[in-house]
C-alpha cells in the first residue's frame, strides 16, 4: 500500500527532474536547436536514472499510476477553460482547418488500426489486434492519450500496450521536430514560405525559454480576496473536485455492462464543461480565470510526460522492436501524405504554415506544432493558432468518442465495425467539406 509520503516523494522526484531538464534546455545549444521541451528531457533522465537504467531513483512501486491521475486533471482543466464556438464562426473562420484536422486525425486512427491488423494477419500473428492503435494514440494524442489507450488495452488483457503507447508518444516528439525541420527547408526551396526565423536570429527568450524580468507577465487574475480564500486555492479546489468526481463517475458508468468502459478523462472533460456552464448561469464564472486553468493544464501535462516516459519498460520494447519501428515508419508516411498532398488542396491561404503546425500535433504535441509555426511564421501573421483554438473544441468531442470506443471494439473482435465506422465518418467529412465551401462562399460578402 502506497503511503502519502511515497506519493509526495514521486512528485518531488519528478519536480527535481523537471528543473534539471529546464536547466539543460536553457544552457545546451543542441537541445535548444531541437526545441525539446524540458518535460521530455526530464522524462529521458527519469528513464536513464530509473529502474530501466541505473536504478538510482527511489520511485514508489505504483509511481506509473500517477500519469493516470494527471490525465484526469489535465482534461478536467481543459473542460473548465473551454468555450464552444458558434456554427457560423466555425464555418466562416476555420471550416477548412476543422475539415483537415478531422481527416488527418480520424484518418490516422483508421490507417493505424488497419495497418496493425495487416501486420498481425500477414507477418506477426502473435500481435494484438489493437497493435496499430498504440501509434495513433502516441503520435496524435501524446503521453496523455497514450496513458488512456494503454491502460484501456491493459485492462482488457494486453498489458504491454502502455509501454508501447508511451514509447510512440516519446518518439513522436522527436519525429515532429526533426522531420518538421526538413519540411520547413523543403518549403523554403519550393517557395511556399518567405518569412523564416533562423535559430541564430531568434531572441534569447525564444531559444532558452526563460522570460526576462522586464517582459514577464501575470499567471492570472486575482479573483478572490486572500482574507477569505487564496485565488489559486479556489481554482485548485474546483479542479480537484471535478477530477475526483470524474473518476468516480467513470467507475460508476463502467459498472453497467462489461462492454461499457468509460475512461475517466471523458467524464473529466464533460464535468469540466458542465461546471463551467453552471458557473456562467449563476454568474460565478467571472471569479474563475481561464488563464489559471490553462496553467493547470500545462502543469499536469509536464508532470505527466515525466511519469509517462519513466514508466516505459525497455524489455517490452525489445520484444516489439521490429513491428513497432515499421508502424512508426508507416505513420510518418501517412502524415507526410496529409501535409504535402491533402493540406494544399484543403487549407487554402497560408496552407503551408497550417500544414507545418498540423504536422507538429499529428506526430508530437501542440507545443511542437507551435515551435515549428514560430519558425515559418515568426510574426504570427497567419493566425493559425487562433483558428486552431476554434476548430479544436468540436473536434475534441470526436477524439473522446474515438479514444473511448475504438480500443474496446478492436480488442472485442469488432475491428471491422470500428474501422468501417471511422471510414464512414471520413466520407461524411468529405461531403461536409463541399457544404462548408459553399457556405463560406455565401457568407463571404456578409463578412467582408
Amino acid at each position: 500500500m502506497i503511503t502519502n509520503w511515497e506519493l509526495f516523494t514521486d512528485f518531488g522526484i519528478a519536480g527535481g527532474l523537471l528543473l534539471c531538464g529546464k536547466l539543460l534546455r536553457a544552457h545546451i545549444t543542441l537541445l535548444q536547436k531541437l526545441y525539446l521541451p524540458a518535460a521530455l528531457i526530464a522524462g529521458l533522465l527519469a528513464l536513464l536514472l530509473g529502474s530501466a537504467g541505473l536504478d538510482w531513483l527511489p520511485w514508489s512501486e505504483q509511481f506509473a499510476s500517477n500519469a493516470s491521475i494527471l490525465t484526469v486533471v489535465l482534461f478536467a482543466s481543459l473542460g473548465l477553460a473551454t468555450d464552444f464556438p458558434s456554427a457560423r464562426t466555425l464555418v466562416t473562420r476555420c471550416g477548412s482547418l476543422w475539415t483537415f484536422n478531422q481527416l488527418a486525425n480520424v484518418g490516422q486512427w483508421a490507417f493505424c488500426a488497419l495497418m496493425g491488423l495487416a501486420l498481425m494477419t500477414f507477418i506477426w500473428p502473435g500481435l494484438s489486434p489493437a497493435f496499430g492503435l498504440v501509434l495513433s494514440a502516441g503520435f496524435m494524442g501524446g503521453h496523455g492519450t497514450g496513458v488512456v489507450v494503454g491502460e484501456t488495452l491493459g485492462s482488457m488483457g494486453w498489458e504491454d500496450a502502455l509501454t508501447l503507447a508511451l514509447t510512440t508518444a516519446t518518439v513522436g516528439i522527436f519525429v515532429s521536430i526533426l522531420v518538421g525541420l526538413l519540411l520547413i527547408h523543403l518549403g523554403l526551396r519550393k517557395g511556399w514560405i518567405t518569412d523564416f526565423a533562423r535559430f541564430e536570429t531568434m531572441s534569447k527568450t525564444a531559444r532558452k525559454g526563460l522570460v526576462p524580468a522586464d517582459e514577464q507577465g501575470h499567471l492570472g487574475r486575482e479573483t478572490a480576496a486572500s482574507i477569505s480564500i487564496d485565488a489559486l486555492a479556489m481554482h485548485a479546489a474546483l479542479l480537484i473536485a471535478v477530477s475526483v468526481a470524474a473518476y468516480h463517475a467513470a467507475v460508476y458508468l463502467s459498472g453497467f455492462h462489461e462492454l461499457v468502459r468509460v475512461p475517466a478523462f471523458v467524464t473529466a472533460f464533460g464535468l469540466g464543461l458542465a461546471a463551467r456552464t453552471v458557473l456562467k448561469k449563476l454568474g460565478g464564472k467571472i471569479y474563475f480565470d481561464d488563464k489559471i486553468f490553462g496553467h493547470c493544464t500545462g502543469t499536469a501535462s509536464d508532470f505527466l510526460v515525466v511519469f509517462g516516459i519513466a514508466a516505459i519498460k525497455i524489455t517490452i520494447l525489445l520484444n516489439y522492436a521490429v513491428p513497432l519501428i515499421l508502424m512508426v515508419l508507416l505513420g510518418i508516411v501517412f502524415n507526410l501524405m496529409m501535409v504535402l498532398v491533402v493540406a494544399p488542396r484543403i487549407l487554402g491561404e497560408n496552407w503551408f504554415e497550417k500544414a507545418v503546425f498540423s504536422w507538429g500535433w499529428l506526430t508530437g504535441t501542440v507545443g511542437m506544432g507551435i515551435a515549428l509555426l514560430r519558425i515559418v511564421d515568426p510574426k504570427m501573421r497567419s493566425r493559425v493558432l487562433d483558428d486552431y483554438a476554434i476548430a479544436y473544441v468540436p473536434g475534441s468531442l470526436v477524439d473522446m468518442v474515438m479514444i473511448s470506443l475504438v480500443p474496446v471494439l478492436m480488442m472485442k473482435g469488432m475491428a471491422f465495425e470500428a474501422i468501417s465506422g471511422m471510414l464512414i465518418y471520413l466520407l461524411c467529412i468529405g461531403l461536409m467539406w463541399r457544404v462548408i465551401k459553399r457556405r463560406q462562399a455565401a457568407l463571404q460578402p456578409a463578412t467582408a
